[in-house]
């Protein structure tokens, strides 16, 4: 292949320095690095050459946690790690603090953003497409999109330890192919997704098309048993249900008319109109029942007001009683007193003694004559006329008593002739309602019939509306499929189509293996299949032919040709321009191939402008203008 010319320097990523603050001293540990040139860092075991891949790494939007991501040793040792780099020319400084709060930022010239943000803001500034890809690889039985995030990518040029074996560390195969495509600069046309839009309509569709195969048949039935039970036509629709309700409303309305026209005939000839008796009724028995019920309303109103005067008279006679009672009370009373002597004189208040000497008519106290005491005689009068008012009442409540026994045995006669009279007319009346009693129990039961039916069809309605809602959602899914298929995806110019492309890559992979075919390389050239983006080595897949040594060969190469991506393809295609590679001295590869083909390496850079950075720990080390050593003068305690 002829000898590239950069094209557009500075296109893509490109690591200046790497900074690491530790957390007590503040001490600053610090790495610089070039374009153009293979940059080797090198050292003795432990001495943090991984750990500063893994530092860059962190910086470029890690999620784990300091520990699992730096190791524990560098998460408690170091407060802060940055990263100098540019973005397609473009100074940036990424910073990630290692103390808690902080975790989940990356600091971007000082201004934090969350992790999770920070694949969309370096995509848009590398200019790489953001993408939404098939979560499967039959995009038509995916069954969601998810992002392709620069993480995904990043995974295919930093090349860890654990990646030598495979495009990436466990990695699924519809990422891995839509990173390739990426690479090669036709993921925009290849993930447009109308497929997969498509492929989900058409499930969405089949989803609404099942359920309502269910709920036609399900309502059918339940629809079908209602009306069986209430002998009304089985309603397939809305409009059915409507007509139906129509006719039952007016058969339900013949029938209130029917019955309310009846009933006036029965009340016409049961109690006529004011001008005589309705044609073959007698009404002297309702006459002499409503003679009688006056009469008795007349016996029962003397009943209680006989009743009432006994009352009062009975509570006269006690009144009377307790008056006689307070007047023996008081005599008893003045008795009583008069045998009291006097004992103190009320005037010197000295001591008086009752057997004193004094006339027989005259008081031993103040020996003055006393004359006969008239209180006792009053009472007694008192006593003679309350007995005798007493005597007044007990005569007329024995007069009452009887008048009430008299009203009593009137009011009893009296019910017991309404009550004949009562059974004669019903008897009567039984006899003449009889022709229309079968007809009002027919209406009765029609109209009761009639009503349950109304009370079905808002059910019925519901039911069916289950119905409408089912074929509505079935025809917005079918409109959304058409829609979705008659739609066309933005127009994206890819230039070169994508055999050309991939063929481009697999030159440049065949182009790096060349001279390595007998030093460990196989016979067979590699080629890229633009339908699924295989890689086959001869006529076979890459993982069927090659072990762990070629496979270390293989993504050499493979890192090789992303180096090339800018000079070989066209803007559309997602350039690093950064290459880290962890100690590719790897599954037993013969050292000699390996500083060779770091040597390829440093001379792809240096031709296309790009940057390599990778790790060692041999002693020997390559030189050449290209090559550059950074020497790790730390060695730590392993964590």
């Amino acid at each position: 292949m002829t000898n590239p010319v950069i094209a557009h320097p500075g296109r893509g990523i490109r690591v200046d320095a790497v900074r690491l603050v530790q957390h007590v001293t503040g001490e600053i540990d610090e790495y610089n690095f070039r374009s153009g040139i293979l940059n080797i860092i090198t050292g003795v075991r432990n001495s943090s050459k991984t750990t500063t891949l893994k530092a860059i790494d962190y910086c470029l939007g890690d999620r784990d946690s300091p520990r699992d991501a730096l190791t524990i040793a560098v998460a408690e040792k170091y407060a802060e790690i940055s990263t100098d780099l540019t973005l397609n020319g473009i100074p940036h400084t990424l910073t990630r603090y290692l103390q808690h709060g902080r975790l989940n930022k990356v600091y971007i010239d000082g201004d934090s953003l969350n992790v999770d943000a920070f694949s969309g803001w370096i995509l848009r500034e590398l200019n790489w497409p953001d993408l939404q890809i098939p979560k499967g690889i039959i995009a038509e039985s995916a069954n969601q999109l998810t992002p392709l995030s620069f993480r995904n990518t990043l995974r295919h040029i930093y090349r860890n330890e654990n990646s030598w074996t495979d495009f990436a560390d466990k990695e699924a195969e519809f990422i891995r192919r839509a990173v390739v495509s990426e690479f090669l600069g036709f993921a925009r046309a290849k993930y447009s997704n109308k497929d997969f839009h498509i492929a989900q309509a058409k499930k969405r569709l089949a989803e609404a098309q099942a359920v309502e195969r269910e709920v036609h048949e399900s309502t059918l039935q339940a629809v079908t048993a209602i009306s069986d039970r209430l002998s009304i036509p089985v309603a397939r629709s809305l409009e059915q249900v409507a007509a139906a309700r129509g006719a039952v409303r007016a058969e339900l309305n013949t029938a209130y008319e029917q019955r309310r026209q009846l009933t006036a005939d029965i009340h016409n000839m049961v109690h006529g109109d004011h001008g005589g008796a309705g044609a073959g009724y007698n009404t002297t028995l309702t006459t002499d029942y409503e003679d009688t019920s006056r009469r008795l309303q007349r016996a029962l109103d003397e009943v209680a007001a006989f009743g009432q005067l006994r009352d009062e008279h009975q509570q006269s006679a006690q009144t009377v009683t307790a008056e006689i009672g307070r007047m023996q009370r008081l005599i008893t009373s003045i008795d009583l007193f008069d045998a009291l002597p006097v004992r103190l004189c009320p005037a010197c208040e000295q001591s008086v003694d009752p057997r004193r000497r004094h006339g027989d008519h005259a008081c031993y106290l103040c020996n003055q004559p006393v004359s006969d005491d008239q209180r006792q005689r009053r009472a007694q009068v008192e006593i003679r006329s309350l007995e005798a008012e007493l005597a007044d009442l007990q005569d007329v409540i024995v007069r009452t008593t009887g008048d009430l026994h008299a009203a009593n045995g009137r009011r009893t006669h009296l019910e017991q002739q309404q009550a004949e009279l009562a059974k004669r007319i019903n008897s009567k009346r039984a006899a003449q309602l009889a022709p229309f009693m079968t007809a009002l129990e027919d209406l009765a039961g029609n109209i009761a019939q009639l009503e349950q039916k109304m009370t079905t069809f808002p059910a019925i309605e519901e039911i069916l509306q289950r119905r409408v809602e089912a074929s509505q959602t079935v025809a917005s899914a079918q409109q959304a499929l058409n829609s979705t298929a008659e739609s066309q995806p933005p127009d994206l110019a890819i230039g070169l189509p994508p055999a050309d492309r991939c063929a481009l890559f697999a030159d440049r992979m065949n182009f790096f293996l060349r001279k390595y075919r007998g030093r460990g390389w196989v016979k067979g050239d590699i080629t890229v299949s633009d339908s699924n983006l295989t890689f086959y080595v001869g006529t076979r897949p890459w993982n069927q032919v090659l072990g762990a040594e070629l496979r270390v060969l293989f993504f050499l190469a493979y890192s090789y040709a992303t180096l090339f991506l800018a000079n070989d393809l066209d803007e559309e295609c997602a350039f690093p321009g950064l290459l880290m590679l962890d100690n590719p001295y790897q599954q037993g590869v013969d050292a000699g191939v390996i500083k060779s083909m770091l040597q390829d390496l440093g001379e792809a850079a240096q031709a296309t402008g790009t940057q390599v950075i990778t790790t060692q720990a041999l002693t020997e080390s390559l030189s050449s203008e290209n090559i550059r050593h950074i020497e790790m003068p730390k060695v730590y305690e392993p964590s």
